[in-house]
């Protein structure tokens, strides 16, 4: 313990005191050999073992398709050595490296246990196609989804639902009854899927498990990065609808929630790439402000630097109740946690949708392929604790967490809408969760609890277990209630649950340094003269990055 903040009374060390002793004692043990920063590629190799192994066919080798288990073993083995002995001096990528390692743990079991994906997982995909020729009104040519072959475009609304076949020679027919349509009529139609984000030139198809090694590179890499599933077979509920001009080309209905492109959560699907723009690039920027104002509030505050210290509070927060303070430092927690997340989330979209494009990526830069990331607030309001861990809070790792329990209706233990199902579904939601998060603990270079990161998310589980059966026991009573209250008493269960479990977490990462790390390399606000005494403008002098040289040349890489 390089600092006595449980002991100690006065004022505390500055942040920037603090970060350079944790800088000159990782060093040390660096230089020792006890430890090692976060190495690429060296602290990949596990994953590059689960890309290798997903290239070569075993659908119908049961040889290979057994030595997954091996496969699996040495990932564990390698994941654990990472989370054992790795980390960063920057307290964000030291999170991330133990998070890292846990993921790689979770992402192997559900590749190779949960789910066979050269067996049953697809993509969409794209292709170019021949320039299309109009005749009498109605387009020739595959661009269109084989439309001008006679394929359906399904359109929904509702309970209605109404067919239009769009022939070859130009005539529409409704099947649902004996009349005709116009060929304009039809034209329209077509326009009206066309101006939803179609690109001239392309034309969509599901792509399952590649023949050839040159297309089942890209093929694996984007099963293996992609982890909310957007344009998969297997992607996850809350996502929106596809597209309807990708639906069409699929042969797939299209339902209202293809045409609202919003899904039963509340996520936002984005047509174009300039409503991408326009919806991501300014919360960017807020989010970026945000960021530089709240690393200054906490800067003052020695509750972010050491977790529960015995240091003497700052002016602001003296005259504040123990349960006041907790409050305010909880929520403090969650806003930067959510603002951060959030940044991340928006790189993908930025870089690869609105810098690149899909001249670069492809489809992978359609703008329709990267939605919003969170649901509606109102999940909370109606759904409680439930609502707000399964439908508001990001869903990235939904499909991992999902997949177990999946497995097991899939394979018949369990009914799918028994109890035992919905308890499973929740408790290796939440464990798994907290698996992660104590991954990410193990790996901080300040001295942390990696079992409270579990025992809040058990947590978590517990209390909406607790809630719908008060709910279902007190059913009539409820159902009497008018609308507003159940909505209070949702929100008021869910902010009270949180209250009293969230220090189990908010403590351990403040305990951990996560708030020292810097978000933003350049501040306003402290190059006009706030934070600590020595801070500036440029918030990034010591990002930790560099050439690292181990004992044998494999293990040599960029250090981070």
């Amino acid at each position: 313990m390089l600092f006595p903040h449980l002991t100690a009374t006065g004022q505390a060390p500055s942040s920037r005191e603090v970060v350079a002793a944790y800088r000159a004692a990782f060093n040390a043990r660096i230089a020792e050999g006890s430890l090692r920063p976060f190495v690429l590629p060296y602290h990949l190799y596990g994953m590059f073992l689960l890309v290798i192994y997903l290239l070569i066919p075993h659908t119908n080798n049961p040889v290979i398709y057994e030595a997954r288990w091996v496969v699996l073993a040495v990932i564990c083995a390698w994941q654990w050595k990472t989370l054992e002995d790795a980390t960063s001096v920057s307290m964000a990528t030291g999170f991330a490296t133990g998070l890292i390692s846990a993921w790689g743990v979770v992402w192997a079991f559900t590749w190779l246990v949960w789910m066979n994906p050269q067996r049953d997982a697809k993509r969409v995909q794209r292709r170019k196609v021949a320039p299309k020729i109009k005749h009498n009104g109605v387009t020739n040519g595959s661009a269109g989804g084989n439309m001008g072959n006679g394929s359906a475009i399904s359109v929904q609304n509702g309970d209605a639902e109404t067919r239009k076949r769009i022939q070859a020679n130009g005539h529409a027919m409704e099947e649902q009854g004996n009349g005709h349509i116009s060929a304009k009529e039809a034209d329209n139609a077509l326009a009206l899927i066309s101006a939803s984000g179609r690109e001239a030139g392309v034309e969509y198809y599901w792509q399952s498990y590649p023949s050839t090694l040159r297309e089942r590179f890209p093929w694996v890499i984007d099963l293996l990065v992609n982890f909310r599933g957007p344009g998969w077979n297997w992607a996850i509920p809350p996502l929106p609808a596809l597209p309807p001009h990708v639906k069409t080309q699929l042969g797939e209905d299209i339902d209202a929630a293809s045409w609202t492109g919003v899904s039963s959560v509340g996520l936002r699907r984005f047509n174009t790439r300039r409503d991408l723009f326009f919806s991501r690039v300014p919360r960017f920027i807020l989010g970026y402000l945000a960021l530089d104002i709240i690393k200054v509030v906490m800067k003052a505050d020695p509750y972010y630097t050491f977790g529960p210290n015995t240091y003497a509070l700052p002016p602001h927060l003296q005259g504040l109740s123990p349960m006041a303070l907790r409050f305010l430092r909880q929520l403090m927690s969650s806003i930067p946690i959510i603002i951060s997340l959030e940044m991340v989330f928006y790189l993908a979209p930025l870089l690869i949708s609105l810098l690149f494009g899909p001249r670069v990526f492809g489809l992978r830069a359609e703008s329709w392929y990267y939605p919003s990331t969170w649901g509606s607030f109102s999940n909370i309001l109606t759904k409680g604790l439930n609502g707000l861990w399964g439908s508001w809070w990001h869903q990235t790792f939904r499909f991992v967490f999902s997949a177990p329990t999946n497995y097991f209706i899939r394979e018949g233990y369990f009914s799918p809408k028994s109890t035992t199902a919905k308890i499973s579904a929740v408790f290796f939601a939440f464990g798994i969760s907290g698996f992660l998060h104590s991954g990410g603990s193990i790996s901080q270079f300040p001295r942390t609890h990696p079992t409270h990161a579990t025992i809040f998310f058990i947590l978590q589980a517990l209390g909406i277990l607790i809630q719908s059966t008060l709910c279902s026991i007190f059913h009539h009573q409820i159902k009497r209630l008018p609308k507003s209250v159940r909505k209070a008493g949702n929100f008021l269960f869910t902010i009270g649950w949180l209250f009293e479990t969230g220090y189990w977490l908010t403590d351990d990462f403040a305990r951990g340094g996560i708030w020292l790390y810097e978000p933003i390399p350049i501040s306003i606000l402290r190059g006009l003269g706030y934070g600590d005494k020595g801070d500036s403008w440029w918030c990034w002098q010591h990002i930790g990055v560099g050439l690292y040289k181990g004992r044998r040349w494999w293990e040599s890489g960029i250090a981070i």
